[in-house]
């Protein structure tokens, strides 16, 4: 049934450009519309007869237009669709003598026509950003004035006159620029020398996952102190995989303003962050992963307005962003350290044009050598999984060893975890009263919320982090149960007659992390999440010596 949509789909573009070309012949000699009998809304759906109306599986109606020798998709409501049927409209009518125009009602008239109709047609078919998949190929919009694309197949790539199945564009669609012959990280390598070997590689891992049309995304976060150069790093991200037309997003005050971001680009880099509330990491993480976001339309409406989308997401930020277990669980986290020297941005921005090329050339090469291999390559067991599959396939076509990624994923994650635990006082503290129980202990939820509570110092209840009954202690223990599991500590809750009931133990492997401080319970929380931390990251293997940095 697909198959025969699509065939469809590109049997009735190619007969929208006929026409358009037969409309080009007579451009010359446009006609008067009173002459003609024709009203402006019968004028309007006259000229929209050269429109592919469809629809996206969540029910929002497009449009696909002839605009000389190619194809350009619009949102039926968008700006860009109504300039279009206006200036067709002018160009092919005159109203007494002049190029004809109409008014807003009949631009509405002729728009709710052409819903109805998309919805009569029955094309539907996904409404993509920058990346599109059709046939086992990746399609990139270069975002260039002739809607030309980049194709790449399992066989190579290269830039074709459009690709097959429609992507958007919005406002904020900037274009990818040359793409080099032959693909070259080394000079990317040498402009980003500040960052250790591990970084650079969660660095490009992670922008040819964004290069994927299927997430879900990790994260990336970029922390740093003032002037450490987060938000120069975060740009050149964007250049090289969905440049702009504008500057990074700011920080977004709801899901309102998630959504509207999400529905004009792909990738969204997000400013200077000072910190995630719970809500905003929630739909943060729904987004990177693909699960609906939103909620009532109208508080008068008992309908929905929820969205759908999976985009891969960047932030920057002084704190320590990934300190909730939401965002830990499903982040890339490079931290900065201070620069040993400045350069102005005119001469930065001078280099990257240089580099851009050929770094995407070699993540094109990377993302058609992953193609062919990843059936032929097993799925790795960590969370985002499928874009651990993608960077694994591809890793032969990367200029480092094999394994190099995951061992620098595992540590990236286990240290964004660890500073989860050192952030977070419930979690916090349940590793310190777990570490005073080595032989596990069992309760009820009430009862180790008044344990943990007793202890609290002064300083720490004021901090305002503390939750203010067991019910809250409940929600916030059970955010923290994928770091704490990572670090050995088993917690499981079931209800009881007499209530929530939780039994805290051990995993074998955390029984040397419990052991392992043998400074007695009453020294410094901090030390001993910073001893427990410490055997961590020895779980964790080094990267191996023959590190990629020796194979450029």
């Amino acid at each position: 049934m697909n198959g025969e949509r699509e065939s469809e789909t590109e049997n009735s573009i190619a007969a929208a450009v006929d026409a358009a070309e037969e409309i080009a012949e007579d451009a010359a000699a446009p006609e008067e519309l009173q002459d003609l009998g024709l009203t402006q809304r019968e004028a309007l759906l006259t000229i929209c007869d050269l429109v592919i109306l469809w629809r996206s599986p969540e029910g929002e109606t497009y449009a696909t237009v002839p605009v000389g020798d190619h194809q350009e998709h619009y949102a039926l409501t968008s700006r860009a669709f109504r300039n279009w049927m206006l200036g067709e409209l002018a160009r092919r009518y005159l109203q007494k003598g002049r190029p004809a125009s109409v008014g807003g009602n009949a631009v509405k008239d002729t728009l709710q026509a052409l819903e109805a109709r998309a919805h009569v047609e029955g094309i539907i078919q996904p409404a993509p950003l920058r990346v599109a998949e059709h046939e086992g190929a990746v399609y990139l919009d270069r975002g260039t004035p002739d809607w030309s694309a980049i194709k790449v197949a399992a066989a190579g790539w290269s830039i074709v006159p459009s690709a097959p199945v429609p992507i958007l564009r919005s406002k904020r669609t900037g274009p990818l620029g040359e793409v080099a012959g032959t693909g070259d990280l080394r000079p990317l390598r040498i402009l980003l020398k500040r960052l250790p070997d591990e970084d650079f590689t969660l660095l490009i891992g992670w922008c040819l996952g964004a290069l994927s049309p299927t997430g879900p995304y990790p994260i990336l976060i970029v922390n740093g102190e003032a002037g450490s150069g987060k938000s120069t790093i975060v740009r050149l991200v964007q250049r090289i995989v969905d440049p702009v037309a504008g500057d990074l997003l700011q920080p977004p005050g709801d899901d309102r303003d998630l959504i509207a971001a999400a529905r004009n680009g792909r990738v969204l880099a997000y400013d200077n962050l000072s910190s995630v509330r719970a809500e905003l990491a929630d739909s943060l993480c729904r987004l990177a992963t693909g699960s609906e976001i939103g909620g009532r339309a109208l508080y008068s409406d008992h309908d929905t307005a929820t969205f759908a989308a999976c985009r891969p997401l960047v932030l920057n930020g002084i704190p320590d962003l990934a300190a909730r277990g939401d965002l830990a669980d499903r982040s890339i986290v490079i931290k900065l350290g201070p620069l040993d020297s400045r350069e102005t941005e005119r001469d930065w921005w001078r280099e990257v044009e240089k580099v851009v090329p050929a770094a995407l050339a070699a993540l094109l090469d990377a993302l058609s050598y992953g193609l062919k291999q990843l059936d032929n390559v097993e799925t790795p067991n960590v969370r985002m999984a499928d874009f651990a599959h993608l960077i694994v396939a591809a890793e032969p076509a990367l200029p480092w060893g094999p394994g190099t990624f995951l061992d620098a994923y595992a540590r990236n994650r286990k240290n964004a975890i660890i500073t989860l635990v050192e952030g977070d006082l419930v979690a916090n503290r349940i590793l310190a009263f777990a570490k005073e129980h080595p032989s596990g202990w069992l309760g009820l939820v009430s009862a180790l919320y008044e344990q943990l509570d007793a202890k609290l110092t002064s300083d720490a209840r004021r901090a305002g982090d503390w939750p203010g009954n067991p019910r809250w202690f409940s929600d916030r223990l059970r955010r923290v149960l994928p770091a704490l599991r990572s670090l050995g500590i088993n917690i499981t809750e079931r209800r009881t007659a007499k209530g929530s009931e939780v039994t805290i133990g051990h995993s074998a492997a955390v029984a040397t992390l419990a052991t392992r401080d043998s400074a007695p319970a009453s020294n410094g929380t901090g030390e001993r999440v910073a001893n427990v931390a410490d055997a961590a990251r020895e779980q964790v293997s080094d990267v191996a010596e023959t590190g990629w940095s020796t194979r450029l």
